[in-house]
């Protein structure tokens, strides 16, 4: 096989289907739902937002310091301001919901500061208000009087979509389908667009059939991961381990491109699998979803052997430090067995067939 031969195939795919506009929106409608469910899916544990003015001296710490009293409680959205009049001004007008005046240091005396909040202020703004004399007293190089530590306790029995917000469920959901719509649909279509028009056995005159088979299956790979990666800076999704994250989408790929050959192969029309594709992947999606939700019974054992729902697993155990599924070998082992699957029949069938 020669390398050379498989990059040239290689480029000329790539701008075929920069070229193609269905291959085009294939690509780009799930990433384009990826950002749009990801602008619109509220976590349930977002935190609220306060907005606070700070009034203090250059290279004071009461705004660092009460960032670091509220932790992960409140979002504060602070504003330096230079004067006691502008944060009355600010707090009268609604723009901030409380403001800090910090005194002048008061030698060996108590840390000081004045604190301005509206009579209607929200609680979350009234618990901030608890937790100005700790940042004062802390900014002051002081050590607290009394000093607390609070950890949140998860429940025992958390489900996997308990663990994991509901925005990266839903994003990963898209990804999933991202990499079955360049598998399934994309690389078939190409494959198939190629045989109807004959380039495929113009391709076989300077190159063999597996270089043309392997230089399709790359670009499969090269859009699935470029997708991906595309989508996950678009959504600013939270990724805890990027190394398990990239190989369960690689492995992901793996195991239906293989496949989306075949389908391209045996089904010489990139029209039919253009317009009846896309039906076929929904099962994928749903199936994939399931294991966010399914414990046990008879769907539990099938979604224990398809390697999209094996690939979800890992995926999820990827974006969380808790890991919801603790997927392990078997899944790896799932994946790895279906993608070797693919790769057999297909070398069994282009084998028996002229390309």
């Amino acid at each position: 096989m020669s390398l050379r031969r498989v990059f040239a195939i290689l480029g000329k795919d790539l701008r075929d289907a920069f070229r193609d506009g269905r291959i085009l929106v294939l690509l780009l409608l799930p990433i384009g739902m990826a950002v749009f469910y990801n602008a619109t899916i509220q976590d349930e544990d977002e935190l609220p937002t306060t907005k606070v003015a700070v009034v203090e001296s250059a290279g004071g710490e009461v705004a660092r310091e009460l960032r670091t009293a509220t932790g992960k409680s409140v979002e504060l959205d602070l504003q330096r301001v230079p004067s006691t009049a502008a944060a009355r001004k600010l707090v009268a007008d609604g723009e901030v919901a409380l403001a800090v005046v910090v005194g002048a240091a008061g030698g060996a005396g108590p840390a000081r500061a004045q604190v301005l909040v509206a009579r209607d202020a929200s609680p979350t703004a009234q618990s901030v208000v608890a937790l100005v004399p700790d940042a004062l007293t802390r900014a002051a190089g002081r050590t607290p009087t009394a000093q607390t530590q609070v950890s949140g306790v998860a429940p025992a029995d958390q489900k996997p979509y308990e663990i994991l917000e509901p925005r990266s469920v839903t994003v990963l959901l898209v990804i999933v389908l991202l990499v079955a719509f360049v598998a399934m649909m994309v690389v078939p279509i190409q494959t198939a667009e190629e045989l109807e028009t004959g380039t495929f056995s113009a391709l076989r005159l300077a190159s063999t059939g597996p270089e043309v088979l392997a230089a399709k299956a790359l670009a499969g790979f090269i859009y699935g991961l470029a997708g991906i990666g595309l989508t996950i800076v678009l959504t600013k999704l939270d990724v805890d381990d990027p190394l398990l994250f990239v190989g369960a989408s690689l492995g992901l790929i793996a195991s239906l491109v293989g496949f989306g050959l075949l389908l391209g192969l045996l089904v010489p029309n990139s029209n039919a699998i253009n317009t009846y594709g896309a039906f076929f992947l929904i099962p994928f999606v749903g199936l994939a979803g399931a294991v966010f939700f399914v414990e046990s019974g008879v769907l539990m054992t099938i979604l224990d052997v398809l390697p999209f729902s094996q690939a979800a697993r890992l995926l999820g155990d990827g974006l969380s430090a808790q890991k919801p599924f603790d997927a392990g070998l078997v899944s790896w082992l799932v994946i790895a067995g279906w993608a070797l699957l693919g790769y057999v029949i297909l070398a069994r069938i282009t084998s028996r067939r002229e390309l």
